[in-house]
């Protein structure tokens, strides 16, 4: 909405009336600069207010991320962990193939004894 003064079109050529309705005009331009200034600051503080509750939204998402992080290097290996896990298992089955790996012989056995009924 645009601001207009009251007397724009209907300034008079008398001194004294003149006046009058520059004071007039003045006193509607002083309003409307204290009526910006005042929509402003609300504006100002709505804006703070908001600001505290995205914050506040930002911050939970950040704690949300910080926990998901916390549990996943909770729950995962190192490198070395891997390497060692990879290299055990290398090792299990390279004594399963030769069949010295005496609990998984001992378990088949027990299988097709079972299978057999002679346990």
């Amino acid at each position: 909405m645009a601001f207009e003064v009251p007397h724009k079109h209907d300034i008079s050529l008398d001194g004294q009336e003149m006046r009058n309705q520059m004071i007039e005009n003045f006193e509607a331009i002083e309003q409307e600069d204290h009526d910006d200034d005042q929509a402003l600051s609300d504006e100002v503080t709505d804006r703070k207010k908001g600001d505290d509750t995205e914050k506040s939204a930002r911050q939970d998402a950040d704690d949300g991320l910080e926990k998901r992080i916390k549990k996943l290097e909770d729950n995962s290996a190192t490198h070395d962990e891997v390497k060692a896990a990879r290299d055990f298992m290398n090792d299990k089955a390279e004594r399963v193939v030769l069949g010295t790996d005496l609990s998984t012989v001992k378990r088949a056995v027990e299988m097709i004894l079972k299978n057999e009924g002679v346990i």
